[in-house]
């Protein structure tokens, strides 16, 4: 269920912000298999994942299963993200913590 919000806030944010069109990858197999398989779920992650569905099909959106081996650096942010009690964005830099993890993933 984090998964699927963390994906629903992320894709409302970026359609707020005029960062269309959007390719969002998560580590999240199951739940991007769900978003992708476009049926109806009738739980409490089913309403999440019907708002991702409609918001993909309004908008340039697609999503797709990408390992956290091959990402580092969402890892790392995903760390912070439990330590930080406000939402934090970065729009035209990222922290500079994350310079030699980025270089690491380009390098794979």
């Amino acid at each position: 269920m984090a998964e699927a919000v963390a994906i629903s806030r992320g894709l409302h944010f970026a359609i707020d912000s005029g960062l269309l069109p959007v390719v969002l990858e998560s580590d999240a197999k199951g739940v991007v298999d769900l978003i992708n398989s476009g049926r109806c779920i009738y739980t409490d992650i089913g309403i999440v994942i019907t708002v991702i569905m409609n918001l993909s099909r309004q908008f340039t959106i697609l999503i797709s299963f990408f390992p956290r081996t091959a990402n580092k650096a969402a890892y790392a942010l995903a760390k912070l993200a439990l330590l930080t009690v406000e939402d934090c964005f970065w729009l035209e830099s990222y922290p500079p913590y994350l310079d030699f993890i980025l270089l690491d993933d380009c390098s794979h």
